[in-house]
């Protein structure tokens, strides 16, 4: 039996859930801290030495979690992916953690630098959203294409694909 080619879902854009009760703004206390603990391995992994002086040393003081809208399922691999590539400045430091399931970021800032770290922030997350948005038209130029040959294939359309078809042309995510 041949296997039949399937329309491919876009990707979620990266989004901040906007709810005050989402969003944690505290005073950092190291890496012991209980806010700390579950972006440990990202903290720990792959991070430059000035970056981990600042966070054993406790030299960042004020500490923001953000959770991600709609981070949960089949494209928290993907995010995760997209997010670590872009969480490093050029010096090798992150400006960002990610938490192990990609549902939460961390911001550490020095004393008064939280609004620099948090613009830094949203420029990454734009970025990156620009990047999904690109490879979400290269998915809906394909899904298009592979409508298009299996129309011409076939002698009777099927209302399932003319369905996804139209999703496919006309909403807009």
């Amino acid at each position: 039996m041949v296997a039949v080619e399937d329309y491919k879902n876009v990707v979620p854009h990266i989004d901040i859930d906007r709810s005050i009760s989402n969003i944690e703004y505290f005073s950092f206390e190291g890496m012991d801290s209980s806010y700390a603990s579950e972006f440990r391995n990202d903290i720990t992994s792959h991070n430059d030495p000035i970056e981990m002086h600042l966070i054993k040393t406790a030299s960042y003081k004020e500490a923001l979690i953000f959770r991600l809208k709609n981070a949960m399922g089949e494209y928290a691999d993907a995010w995760k992916e997209l997010l670590s590539a872009e969480q490093k400045t050029f010096g090798g430091s992150k400006i960002f953690y990610i938490n192990d399931g990609c549902t939460k970021l961390l911001v550490l800032a020095v004393p008064n630098e939280l609004n620099s770290k948090l613009t830094m922030v949203v420029n990454r997350l734009n970025k990156i959203n620009e990047k999904i948005s690109r490879a979400n038209s290269r998915i809906k130029k394909e899904n298009i294409d592979l409508y298009s040959a299996r129309i011409k294939s076939k002698t009777d359309t099927k209302k399932k694909e003319e369905i996804i078809n139209f999703i496919n042309q006309n909403l807009k995510v």
